[in-house]
């Protein structure tokens, strides 16, 4: 037996399908926008170890040692930067909030931490 196929109109069904098309359009553009930052970044890292190798002779096998060094903080050879320890207060030594300068405790401001993760 056969049954024709109707088309059903459901606004529903459409706008779910606009906003996850619109969503999508948003992950590219940003996974997009992070492709170009770790592109900056590597140009950045070898401008700066071509200096340090021409200015201060310093050779690949030291960039290596000091790259497995910083890997083997946290005891694991993974490839990844182990994250840091809870920022404390100068003042008051209580833990800072992420992100946040001012302690929640004390009021008083913290230096930010550059290579805090």
């Amino acid at each position: 037996m056969f049954y024709p196929v109707v088309a059903v109109s459901d606004p529903m069904a459409s706008q779910s399908a606009n906003e996850a098309s619109s969503a999508a359009r948003r992950a590219s553009a940003k996974a997009e926008q992070i492709q170009f930052d770790v592109e900056r970044l590597l140009m950045i890292t070898e401008a700066l170890w071509t200096i340090l190798k021409e200015r201060h002779g310093y050779d690949d096998a030291e960039l290596q040692r000091r790259v497995a060094e910083i890997d083997m903080r946290d005891g694991r050879l993974d490839g990844r930067v182990a994250r840091t320890a809870a920022v404390k207060c100068s003042k008051c030594g209580k833990p800072l909030l992420k992100k946040r300068p001012r302690c929640i405790y004390c009021g008083h401001t913290a230096p930010p931490n550059l290579f805090a993760r």
